[in-house]
Protein backbone atom coordinates (compact mmCIF):
# COMPACT_ATOMS: atom_id res chain seq x y z
CA UNK A 1 0.00 0.00 0.00
CA UNK A 2 1.17 3.56 -0.55
CA UNK A 3 2.15 5.63 2.48
CA UNK A 4 -0.46 8.24 1.54
CA UNK A 5 -3.35 5.75 1.27
CA UNK A 6 -2.36 4.13 4.56
CA UNK A 7 -2.17 7.53 6.27
CA UNK A 8 -5.62 8.48 4.96
CA UNK A 9 -7.17 5.25 6.17
CA UNK A 10 -5.61 5.39 9.63
CA UNK A 11 -6.77 8.98 10.03
CA UNK A 12 -10.32 7.91 9.16
CA UNK A 13 -10.13 5.30 11.86
CA UNK A 14 -8.61 7.75 14.32
CA UNK A 15 -5.67 5.42 14.91
CA UNK A 16 -1.99 6.21 14.53
CA UNK A 17 0.13 3.51 12.92
CA UNK A 18 2.76 3.75 15.63
CA UNK A 19 0.42 4.31 18.56
CA UNK A 20 2.13 3.02 21.69
CA UNK A 21 -0.24 4.36 24.34
CA UNK A 22 -4.00 4.32 24.04
CA UNK A 23 -4.66 6.85 26.78
CA UNK A 24 -6.06 6.34 30.26
CA UNK A 25 -9.46 4.83 30.93
CA UNK A 26 -12.13 7.35 31.79
CA UNK A 27 -12.82 5.83 35.20
CA UNK A 28 -11.10 3.75 37.86
CA UNK A 29 -14.12 1.51 38.34
CA UNK A 30 -14.07 -2.03 36.96
CA UNK A 31 -14.70 -2.00 33.20
CA UNK A 32 -18.28 -2.56 32.05
CA UNK A 33 -18.63 -5.73 29.96
CA UNK A 34 -20.11 -5.07 26.52
CA UNK A 35 -21.04 -7.95 24.21
CA UNK A 36 -19.56 -7.27 20.77
CA UNK A 37 -21.11 -9.24 17.92
CA UNK A 38 -19.07 -10.01 14.80
CA UNK A 39 -19.70 -11.98 11.65
CA UNK A 40 -17.80 -15.23 11.27
CA UNK A 41 -14.44 -15.25 9.50
CA UNK A 42 -13.31 -18.86 9.06
CA UNK A 43 -10.05 -20.48 7.99
CA UNK A 44 -9.68 -23.52 5.74
CA UNK A 45 -10.45 -25.85 8.66
CA UNK A 46 -13.62 -23.95 9.59
CA UNK A 47 -12.06 -22.39 12.68
CA UNK A 48 -12.52 -18.75 13.65
CA UNK A 49 -9.68 -16.56 12.38
CA UNK A 50 -7.91 -14.17 14.76
CA UNK A 51 -8.97 -10.54 14.60
CA UNK A 52 -7.26 -8.48 11.94
CA UNK A 53 -4.63 -6.20 13.53
CA UNK A 54 -6.47 -2.97 12.72
CA UNK A 55 -9.66 -4.31 14.32
CA UNK A 56 -7.79 -5.43 17.42
CA UNK A 57 -6.19 -1.99 17.74
CA UNK A 58 -9.56 -0.25 17.30
CA UNK A 59 -11.27 -2.44 19.90
CA UNK A 60 -8.35 -2.07 22.35
CA UNK A 61 -8.50 1.69 22.01
CA UNK A 62 -12.24 1.86 22.70
CA UNK A 63 -11.97 -0.52 25.67
CA UNK A 64 -9.38 1.68 27.35
CA UNK A 65 -10.91 5.00 26.36
CA UNK A 66 -14.45 4.08 27.47
CA UNK A 67 -13.49 1.81 30.39
CA UNK A 68 -15.31 -1.17 28.90
CA UNK A 69 -14.36 -4.79 28.19
CA UNK A 70 -15.62 -6.34 24.97
CA UNK A 71 -16.91 -9.90 25.16
CA UNK A 72 -16.56 -10.87 21.52
CA UNK A 73 -19.05 -13.35 20.08
CA UNK A 74 -18.84 -14.39 16.43
CA UNK A 75 -21.74 -15.91 14.50
CA UNK A 76 -22.86 -16.35 10.90
CA UNK A 77 -24.04 -12.92 9.75
CA UNK A 78 -27.80 -13.69 9.83
CA UNK A 79 -27.58 -14.83 13.46
CA UNK A 80 -25.31 -11.92 14.46
CA UNK A 81 -27.83 -9.49 12.97
CA UNK A 82 -30.80 -11.17 14.68
CA UNK A 83 -28.98 -11.02 18.01
CA UNK A 84 -28.16 -7.34 17.54
CA UNK A 85 -31.74 -6.46 16.62
CA UNK A 86 -33.03 -8.33 19.65
CA UNK A 87 -30.76 -6.30 21.92
CA UNK A 88 -28.11 -8.96 22.61
CA UNK A 89 -25.15 -6.65 22.06
CA UNK A 90 -23.21 -4.13 20.02
CA UNK A 91 -22.44 -5.24 16.46
CA UNK A 92 -19.56 -4.19 14.23
CA UNK A 93 -19.34 -4.34 10.44
CA UNK A 94 -23.04 -4.78 9.61
CA UNK A 95 -23.75 -2.63 6.53
CA UNK A 96 -26.46 -0.01 6.75
CA UNK A 97 -29.81 -0.55 5.06
CA UNK A 98 -33.08 1.35 5.42
CA UNK A 99 -34.62 -1.63 7.23
CA UNK A 100 -31.73 -1.96 9.72
CA UNK A 101 -31.76 1.77 10.45
CA UNK A 102 -35.28 1.39 11.82
CA UNK A 103 -34.06 -1.00 14.54
CA UNK A 104 -30.40 -0.13 15.08
CA UNK A 105 -28.60 3.04 16.13
CA UNK A 106 -25.45 3.29 13.99
CA UNK A 107 -22.24 5.04 14.95
CA UNK A 108 -20.43 7.52 12.76
CA UNK A 109 -18.30 5.92 10.08
CA UNK A 110 -15.23 4.17 11.47
CA UNK A 111 -13.55 3.46 8.14
CA UNK A 112 -14.20 2.49 4.55
CA UNK A 113 -14.22 -0.81 2.72
CA UNK A 114 -14.14 -1.50 -1.00
CA UNK A 115 -16.01 -4.36 -2.68
CA UNK A 116 -14.08 -6.16 -5.43
CA UNK A 117 -14.73 -8.97 -7.89
CA UNK A 118 -12.21 -11.84 -8.06
CA UNK A 119 -12.10 -14.20 -11.07
CA UNK A 120 -9.93 -17.00 -12.35
CA UNK A 121 -6.99 -15.47 -14.17
CA UNK A 122 -8.00 -17.28 -17.39
CA UNK A 123 -11.66 -16.24 -17.15
CA UNK A 124 -11.66 -12.49 -16.57
CA UNK A 125 -14.32 -10.28 -18.15
CA UNK A 126 -14.91 -6.56 -18.61
CA UNK A 127 -16.69 -4.99 -15.64
CA UNK A 128 -17.83 -1.44 -15.06
CA UNK A 129 -21.46 -1.75 -13.84
CA UNK A 130 -23.69 -4.48 -12.44
CA UNK A 131 -25.15 -4.93 -15.93
CA UNK A 132 -21.85 -6.60 -16.85
CA UNK A 133 -22.72 -9.43 -14.45
CA UNK A 134 -25.82 -10.37 -16.44
CA UNK A 135 -26.11 -14.13 -16.69
CA UNK A 136 -23.14 -14.76 -14.41
CA UNK A 137 -22.96 -16.55 -11.06
CA UNK A 138 -21.33 -14.62 -8.24
CA UNK A 139 -20.09 -16.11 -4.96
CA UNK A 140 -21.05 -14.23 -1.78
CA UNK A 141 -20.98 -14.73 1.99
CA UNK A 142 -24.29 -16.07 3.28
CA UNK A 143 -26.24 -13.42 5.18
CA UNK A 144 -24.01 -10.47 4.28
CA UNK A 145 -25.31 -7.58 2.16
CA UNK A 146 -23.37 -5.79 -0.56
CA UNK A 147 -25.13 -2.49 -1.12
CA UNK A 148 -28.77 -1.77 -1.91
CA UNK A 149 -28.39 -1.81 -5.71
CA UNK A 150 -26.60 -5.16 -5.62
CA UNK A 151 -29.30 -6.63 -3.36
CA UNK A 152 -32.09 -5.37 -5.63
CA UNK A 153 -30.52 -7.11 -8.61
CA UNK A 154 -29.57 -10.29 -6.78
CA UNK A 155 -30.91 -13.36 -8.64
CA UNK A 156 -32.48 -11.20 -11.34
CA UNK A 157 -29.65 -9.60 -13.35
CA UNK A 158 -27.21 -12.19 -12.04
CA UNK A 159 -27.29 -15.29 -9.85
CA UNK A 160 -25.80 -15.25 -6.37
CA UNK A 161 -24.44 -18.39 -4.74
CA UNK A 162 -24.16 -17.90 -0.97
CA UNK A 163 -21.39 -19.72 0.85
CA UNK A 164 -19.76 -19.97 4.28
CA UNK A 165 -17.47 -17.08 5.38
CA UNK A 166 -14.28 -18.97 4.54
CA UNK A 167 -12.08 -17.22 2.00
CA UNK A 168 -10.25 -20.40 1.05
CA UNK A 169 -13.48 -22.36 0.48
CA UNK A 170 -14.99 -19.60 -1.65
CA UNK A 171 -11.85 -19.13 -3.74
CA UNK A 172 -11.52 -22.89 -4.33
CA UNK A 173 -15.08 -22.93 -5.70
CA UNK A 174 -14.02 -20.16 -8.05
CA UNK A 175 -10.97 -22.13 -9.20
CA UNK A 176 -13.25 -25.11 -9.86
CA UNK A 177 -15.44 -22.85 -12.08
CA UNK A 178 -18.51 -23.32 -9.90
CA UNK A 179 -18.93 -19.55 -9.90
CA UNK A 180 -17.79 -16.91 -12.37
CA UNK A 181 -16.57 -14.46 -9.73
CA UNK A 182 -16.33 -14.04 -5.97
CA UNK A 183 -17.13 -10.88 -4.03
CA UNK A 184 -14.35 -9.75 -1.71
CA UNK A 185 -14.57 -6.95 0.86
CA UNK A 186 -11.21 -5.32 1.58
CA UNK A 187 -10.08 -2.27 3.58
CA UNK A 188 -10.38 0.89 1.53
CA UNK A 189 -6.65 1.63 1.44
CA UNK A 190 -5.81 -1.51 -0.60
CA UNK A 191 -5.57 -1.34 -4.39
CA UNK A 192 -6.59 -4.05 -6.87
CA UNK A 193 -2.95 -5.00 -7.71
CA UNK A 194 -2.05 -5.25 -4.01
CA UNK A 195 -5.05 -7.49 -3.27
CA UNK A 196 -4.35 -9.62 -6.34
CA UNK A 197 -0.74 -10.20 -5.29
CA UNK A 198 -1.87 -11.19 -1.79
CA UNK A 199 -4.52 -13.59 -3.12
CA UNK A 200 -2.14 -15.25 -5.56
CA UNK A 201 0.29 -15.97 -2.74
CA UNK A 202 -2.53 -17.21 -0.53
CA UNK A 203 -4.05 -19.53 -3.13
CA UNK A 204 -0.83 -20.96 -4.64
CA UNK A 205 -0.72 -24.05 -2.35
CA UNK A 206 -4.36 -24.85 -3.15
CA UNK A 207 -3.75 -24.58 -6.89
CA UNK A 208 -0.95 -27.15 -6.61
CA UNK A 209 -3.08 -29.36 -4.34
CA UNK A 210 -5.99 -29.24 -6.81
CA UNK A 211 -3.78 -30.21 -9.74
CA UNK A 212 -4.61 -27.09 -11.76
CA UNK A 213 -2.29 -25.84 -14.52
CA UNK A 214 0.56 -23.72 -13.09
CA UNK A 215 -0.46 -20.69 -15.18
CA UNK A 216 -3.91 -20.56 -13.54
CA UNK A 217 -4.31 -18.15 -10.66
CA UNK A 218 -6.67 -15.37 -9.50
CA UNK A 219 -7.33 -11.90 -10.85
CA UNK A 220 -8.97 -8.89 -9.20
CA UNK A 221 -11.01 -6.88 -11.70
CA UNK A 222 -9.78 -3.27 -11.74
CA UNK A 223 -13.19 -1.62 -11.28
CA UNK A 224 -14.70 -2.16 -7.80
CA UNK A 225 -18.34 -3.09 -7.39
CA UNK A 226 -18.69 -0.62 -4.54
CA UNK A 227 -16.19 1.88 -3.14
CA UNK A 228 -16.39 3.86 0.09
CA UNK A 229 -18.63 1.37 1.87
CA UNK A 230 -18.58 2.54 5.48
CA UNK A 231 -17.99 0.37 8.55
CA UNK A 232 -19.89 1.18 11.73
CA UNK A 233 -20.84 -0.02 15.17
CA UNK A 234 -24.58 -0.43 15.78
CA UNK A 235 -26.88 -1.36 18.66
CA UNK A 236 -30.62 -1.78 19.20
CA UNK A 237 -32.15 1.56 20.20
CA UNK A 238 -33.51 0.21 23.47
CA UNK A 239 -30.06 -1.04 24.53
CA UNK A 240 -27.98 1.96 23.55
CA UNK A 241 -27.93 3.98 26.82
CA UNK A 242 -25.55 6.48 25.22
CA UNK A 243 -22.93 3.93 24.10
CA UNK A 244 -22.95 4.96 20.43
CA UNK A 245 -22.49 8.63 21.36
CA UNK A 246 -19.57 7.68 23.62
CA UNK A 247 -17.99 5.69 20.78
CA UNK A 248 -18.41 8.62 18.40
CA UNK A 249 -16.82 10.99 20.91
CA UNK A 250 -13.88 8.64 21.49
CA UNK A 251 -13.24 8.33 17.75
CA UNK A 252 -13.32 12.10 17.28
CA UNK A 253 -10.94 12.49 20.21
CA UNK A 254 -8.43 10.07 18.71
CA UNK A 255 -8.65 11.69 15.26
CA UNK A 256 -7.76 15.01 16.90
CA UNK A 257 -4.82 13.44 18.71
CA UNK A 258 -3.59 11.93 15.45
CA UNK A 259 -3.93 15.24 13.60
CA UNK A 260 -1.81 16.97 16.24
CA UNK A 261 1.13 14.62 15.85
Amino acid sequence: MTSESKRTFLTAFGLAAGMLALGPATAHAAPQTVTLLLGDALDAQGRQKPLKPWRRKLFDYLEQELNIAFEIKSYPWPRAERNARSGAGLIFGLPKTEERLRDLHYSDIVGNNTLWLVTRSDATFPFSTLDDLRGKTVGAVRGYTYGEEFERRRNTTFRVEDDIPSRSARLKRLLLKRVDAVLLVQPGWETAPEIEAELRTFIAPYIKEMGLPPDVSLSVLPQPVLAESGEHFAIAYGQDHGLIDRINTALVRQRRRTAQR
